[in-house]
Order: C-alpha cells, then structure tokens, then sequence
C-alpha cells in the first residue's frame, strides 16, 4: 500500500524549509534511482509506493514516512541515514553545524515530523520522534547501532523477545542486528531522541 499522508502547513519560513529538505530528499533519491538504472515504475514496486507518489516524492511535494524511507533506501542499496543527510566534498577539521528548531523535515513518523539533527554526514544521526506509535507488525533490524532517550511520555521498546517499558529520563542501548519496535501505550504520547550510528555507502 502506498503512503497517502501528505505535508502539513508549518507558515510562511517552515513551509519553505519543508520544501527545500523535500527537494533535496527527493533529489537524492532520483540520482541514486538513475545511478542504479531503475526506472521510476521499478523502484515504486520494489519499495511498495505507488508510481505516481513516489514522482512526488522525488519532485520534493510529498513527505516518505519512515518506514517507506527505510524500503526506499533498501531499493536503492542505500541507508536511511544517507537519504537524510548530505555528503559534503570535504570535512574541514573543526567542521560544526548548528541546528535551528525551525529547521524541516521531509519525513514523518505518521504522527508528526522527525526532527533530524543533523544535515551533513557525521559518525551519527540524531532524530526526535514525536507523537502515538502502534504495533503495526514492523520489525526493524540494521546494521547500525542505535540509541533511544526518552524526553517526555512512555514508550515500549520490544527487543526480540523481551520489551521494556520507558518513560521520561530513561534509555536504552541496543547493537546491530538486533530486531526491535516501539509502541506507546493506550492513550500516550512520547517525544523521543534516538541516535543512530552512522555507515555511509561509498
């Protein structure tokens, strides 16, 4: 099934910063498609979208949920990390960048945008998710190492067999390969900083 949600308004500055992380998400994704010699109708059915929203996508007018950057990434032999953030010529020591909470997201996490905090490529990616998240049977496993505190709320963090829940102040570590999944429970919300290691594709 197709991602049918589309962008919200966020004003005059934040609608501009979202259209400039759309244009650059989705010009990322139409160079590495091209690259790898996909037609735009192969790569929608690979990554499960529809032909006509993933053109959108790629001409920055619409906004990939998570997880259909993940299948999007997986079609294009790719990282979500490195659809989300920009490779620079070169890194000059003592290199920095500041994020600015108006700063715009071209991905949602189904109840809202994920603020990623990072724009260039760095050792890791941190991201705030925010909102009410389902079970929806979605197993997440990579091969990068991850971090997750929670700011505010509970959320349930299943690993593998086991899940534990967290609220506000507490976090937790898991390794590579380790399958995993949030929920929160019935009726509660959460705002959650997750830092993802980071293996860029050369």
């Amino acid at each position: 099934m197709a991602d049918t949600g589309g962008t919200t308004s966020t004003g005059v500055e934040g609608a501009a910063d979202l259209d400039a992380a759309a244009r650059a998400l989705g010009a990322r994704i139409r160079e590495l498609r091209k690259r790898r010699g996909l037609t735009l109708t192969q790569a929608a059915v690979d990554a499960g979208l529809s032909h006509s929203f993933l053109s959108q996508v790629e001409r920055g007018l619409e906004r990939l949920s998570m997880a259909s950057l993940f299948r999007v990434a997986r079609t294009l032999g790719t990282t979500q990390q490195d659809l989300l953030t920009e490779e620079t010529a070169e890194r000059p020591e003592g290199n920095y960048h500041v994020y600015r909470q108006s700063s715009a997201s071209p991905v949602d996490a189904g109840t809202g945008p994920v603020a990623v905090l990072a724009q260039h490529r760095a050792r890791f990616l941190p991201m705030v998710f925010s909102g009410s998240f389902e079970d929806d049977g979605i197993w997440w496993e990579h091969d990068e190492e991850e971090f997750l505190y929670v700011l505010e709320g509970e959320i349930i963090v299943v690993l593998e067999d086991s899940e534990v829940l967290l609220r506000a102040g507490d976090a937790t570590y898991y390794e590579s390969g380790i399958r995993h999944k949030w929920r929160t429970p019935p009726e509660t919300a959460c705002r959650v900083l997750v830092v993802k290691e980071q293996q860029h594709n050369r």
